[in-house]
């Protein structure tokens, strides 16, 4: 699944193509899209800004209206400047002059007023985003703490309840950074290295929105050696959704 510091890297991409143009093409070919009746609704608005909270992509528009996204695990955008429009049938197509934004699959993809984006209780309920101009790493750090025991820090980092943004190769690179263990108690977590384990997030997540690939040490490590302290790698499956987590049994404690 797309992290935060993905989708910021395509509201940056889309908001460089379009912003301020006037809509010139909106359709959604693909029957399968939640937009395929509705997506020329936008043809002839202004698309004013677009923004990334957590994983979810807003595109506001002209008119009080925006476009909501969620990539899920297999949602794509596609933007270009050379005027070719995509192959098959994109979910949505979204162009004006040479510009053209596509999105292709995805897990949410709405066409709602700007009113009831505002009190849209799935996205009031998402945590501060590391990648937001206003980011306080302190209240951060509160709220990963306030997270209700026996959650383990791993389990906390991918509550977007408490962070947005962070999936599981950002949290697993912070932990490393941070060296905690994805697997201590979020109880057991001082307040210092709490506010060390959401910088790290933060930091992972500029590297990646500044060059376009994200740091990984951590993840699916070759050799199943620490790159650090020579020590072993482990492995297996955390939560509910039993994410692989990775991490080094001697120098994460």
């Amino acid at each position: 699944m797309p992290e935060g510091d993905t989708i910021h890297r395509i509201a940056d991409r889309m908001r460089v193509a379009l912003a301020g143009k006037t809509i010139e093409r909106a359709e959604a070919p693909s029957p399968r899209s939640p937009l395929h009746t509705r997506a020329s609704e936008l043809r002839g608005r202004t698309l004013d800004d677009v923004e990334a909270r957590g994983k979810h992509l807003i595109a506001h528009f002209s008119g009080d209206v925006a476009v909501h996204n969620h990539l899920g695990m297999n949602g794509r955008w596609f933007i270009r400047a050379d005027g070719r429009l995509p192959y098959g049938k994109p979910w949505l197509v979204l162009a004006s002059g040479r510009a053209v934004a596509s999105l292709v699959g995805g897990k949410t993809l709405r066409l709602v007023s700007e009113s009831r984006l505002r009190n849209d209780p799935g996205l009031a309920q998402l945590g501060p985003d590391p990648l937001a101009p206003d980011f306080d790493r302190e209240d951060a750090a509160g709220r990963l703490l306030r997270a209700a025991s026996p959650t383990t820090v791993g389990e906390a980092l991918l509550d977007q309840s408490l962070v947005a943004g962070v999936g599981n190769v950002i949290r697993i690179e912070a932990c490393f950074r941070a060296r905690i263990s994805p697997w201590r108690p979020i109880g057991e977590l001082e307040p210092d290295e709490a506010v060390r384990l959401i910088a790290e997030c933060e930091r992972v997540m500029r590297a990646t929105l500044r060059t376009g690939r994200r740091p990984s040490t951590m993840y699916k490590p070759a050799g199943r050696v620490c790159p650090r302290c020579g020590g072993r790698v482990q492995s297996r499956g955390q939560g509910d959704a039993n994410r692989a987590t990775y991490w080094c049994e001697r120098c994460q404690t």
